[in-house]
């Protein structure tokens, strides 16, 4: 490898991906679980296998009893919760006291197994963390996060990532992780910025579109009022409202009109001008207070049920596309941060990654998954994984085969070996 940067490849594809997919899903279900340490294995290798630096893939090593092990000692540990927290809640809470204080420990072996059962060309990853450093970004950091309502929690972010990434080794080289707490501070603010936009245009919109709809409702309703009406007399000779169609109002009305003597003519259009006016009073108060969603729940037209539809839709799209975008300026801008300030010894790496093209992802992403019911899923993760990866390069002075070679030479050396002790696979992944 060259001063020239290496774009590193992902060579999966969806089809080949799906027959593994399906496959582990369905040994899963019908083995109740127990196949789905298997099936992370095979996950984990066809991802590992198609990520490729100069042509040469990754590899992954764990068996899958290991972390079935894991798996059952979890599974076994929420069960003797559920079963303390019923008959005695004092002891539910101490066990999950004990829970939050073994966590640091469970991340750490989490990240070492995961690490160790890790290679590229040969050459094996290592994680040396250890618990009392664990506890302090897990348990003590986050406290500040509290103690401050939320303003330390770049601080916190910073010195969690550079904990994972610090102590992870590739053969016997650290990786370095050199991004500052004012960089981690400037990311947050932004995004913070970000969501207030989105949520201001998204108010504003929402408040355009109701607007709109009760507009429309109300010029409706207004319309409606305005239809001609007669009366009727009763057996009593006192005149009723009697609601009518526009074809029969002027032959009824010149019919009951001939029946009538000068003087109840003139009672009967008293009568019908105070009714009009009752009539525009209702109609005033009623656009005063209006829902602007009971025209269109009432009217039984299709006019008004797409318009429904389509005022309750909005909403829900406008709160994916605000959720979906604080993700991906996160995910891309966090990466690109990390990446871009990480090196392993004179080899660094860089990241490109932009936040419409994650934006587009998951919004496509999701639209699809939806659309088949999740059977798209495999399609979904190989798309997401080719971005990410492919928007990863390493550069540095040296050959790549040849700085592999030195560090197992050196590995060999010192003679470290993958302890018994870690064939156990702690981790949530």
């Amino acid at each position: 490898m060259s001063s020239n940067q290496t774009q590193i490849e992902f060579t999966g594809k969806a089809g080949e991906y799906f027959g593994i997919w399906i496959v582990n899903l369905l040994l899963s279900i019908v083995t109740l679980g127990i196949y789905s340490a298997w099936a992370k294995v095979r996950r984990k290798k066809y991802f590992y296998n198609n990520t490729l630096i100069e042509g040469v893939g990754f590899d992954y090593h764990a068996k899958p009893m290991a972390i079935l092990k894991g798996r059952i000692i979890a599974v076994a540990l929420f069960i003797l919760y559920q079963v303390l927290t019923k008959f005695s809640p004092i002891a539910g809470a101490v066990l999950l006291v004990l829970f939050l204080v073994a966590l640091p420990w469970i991340l750490v072996r989490g990240l070492t197994f995961n690490a160790r059962n890790s290679s590229h060309r040969g050459l094996r990853f290592d994680f040396d963390g250890q618990y009392g450093q664990a506890a302090r970004v897990m348990l003590l950091y986050p406290i500040l996060i509290f103690l401050t309502l939320g303003l330390a929690l770049p601080f916190v972010a910073q010195r969690m990532n550079q904990f994972v990434f610090n102590h992870h080794k590739f053969g016997l080289s650290h990786f370095q992780m050199n991004a500052l707490v004012k960089d981690f501070y400037k990311v947050y603010l932004k995004m913070f910025g970000l969501i207030i936009a989105l949520a201001f245009m998204i108010g504003v919109g929402m408040a355009l579109l109701i607007g709109t709809s009760q507009h429309h409702a109300s010029l409706d309703n207004a319309h409606a009022q305005t239809l001609p009406t007669t009366a009727s007399t009763d057996q009593k000779g006192h005149f009723m409202y009697v609601g009518a169609s526009e074809e029969n109002v002027n032959s009824a009305q010149e019919d009951y009109l001939k029946d009538l003597s000068p003087e109840e003519r003139a009672e009967f259009e008293t009568q019908m001008k105070q009714l009009e006016k009752m009539q525009q009073d209702q109609a005033a108060e009623a656009k005063k207070t209006k829902n602007p969603f009971g025209d269109m729940i009432a009217a039984g037209t299709a006019k008004y049920g797409a318009l429904f539809f389509v005022v309750m839709l909005i909403p829900v799209l406008l709160y994916a596309i605000l959720i979906f975008s604080f993700s991906a300026y996160f995910q891309s801008r966090i990466s690109n941060l990390l990446w871009n300030n990480t090196q392993l010894e004179h080899i660094e790496f860089s990241a490109n990654q932009r936040m419409r093209d994650l934006l587009w992802l998951y919004l496509s992403n999701t639209i699809v998954l939806v659309c088949t019911l999740g059977l798209a899923t495999p399609w979904a993760q190989i798309r997401l994984a080719r971005y990410r990866l492919q928007h990863i390069a390493i550069s540095g002075e040296a050959d790549w085969d040849k700085f592999v070679g030195e560090k197992k030479e050196a590995t060999r050396a010192v003679g470290e070996e993958i302890a018994d002790m870690f064939d156990v696979d702690l981790s949530f992944g």
